[in-house]
């Protein structure tokens, strides 16, 4: 066996920046099955109303994960970003519930959220709003920046489905307008925290792995739950 350590083994065993992490971890959420097979038009048209029925219940979620990524001391340097994003990015689960009306899906219940089937969707919600707690302002920041980066996979794949369906212009939250406020508030962020994604800090690190996991997981699960989709089916 040669033991000689190449080039290629050391670029590999190297530490990766935050942000060179973020963009590892989002390159293997985008190649989750589900996503693959929203790209492909493998689901049926009318199977995607329920799986965004969930998807409009996480969002409640999402909602509190914005409030509590952009909670921090007024006097804090990145308090005016976070403020500034708070207010556009708040109330999107409102959007949410207008675009299950007009799919034809009846108003979200209290039912509907605490439903013993999707509580293990909200159990990986709740391991990511749990980071928050006692969390610092560049933690907030981080989990933010993962989901914002991450749901530019998300937003994009679910979006790219409607429109081609011909659903997109009846839409709110998977319209194009959301799309663009995605897709300049993730610039914003990686703008703000540009040092923060420079770093190599474990700690950090292991909150951008926890938060992709649970995403995939709870993306994974869903689609096996509501589509009988299992990871690698998609051709």
């Amino acid at each position: 066996m040669n033991a000689a350590i190449t080039e290629s083994d050391r670029k590999d065993a190297r530490v990766l920046t935050i942000g060179e992490l973020i963009n590892q971890e989002v390159a293997q959420y985008a190649a989750l099955a589900v996503f693959r097979a929203l790209d492909s038009d493998q689901i049926p048209i009318d199977r995607f109303p329920v799986f965004f029925r969930e998807q409009a219940m996480a969002t409640r979620t999402f909602q509190d994960f914005i409030w509590a990524s952009t909670d921090m001391p007024h006097d804090h340097p990145l308090a005016s970003f976070a403020k500034s994003h708070r207010r556009v990015d708040s109330g999107h689960y409102k959007w949410a519930e207008h675009d299950l009306k007009a799919m034809g899906m009846p108003a979200m219940t209290i039912d509907d959220f605490f439903s013993l089937e999707a509580l293990p969707t909200r159990i990986q919600l709740a391991r990511i709003l749990a980071i928050f707690y006692d969390a610092t302002p560049e933690v907030r920041m981080v989990v933010l920046a993962c989901l914002e980066a991450a749901g530019g996979v998300t937003l994009g794949a679910l979006h790219g489905y409607a429109e081609r369906h011909g659903l997109v212009k009846s839409l709110h939250y998977l319209g194009d307008a959301h799309m663009r406020v995605e897709a300049r508030q993730l610039i914003a962020i990686e703008n703000v925290i540009e040092e923060v994604l420079a770093s190599k800090d474990e700690g950090l690190a292991r909150i951008v792995r926890t938060t992709f996991d649970a995403l995939t997981r709870m993306f994974e699960e869903g689609s096996a739950r509501l589509w009988q989709l299992q990871p690698g089916e998609v051709r």
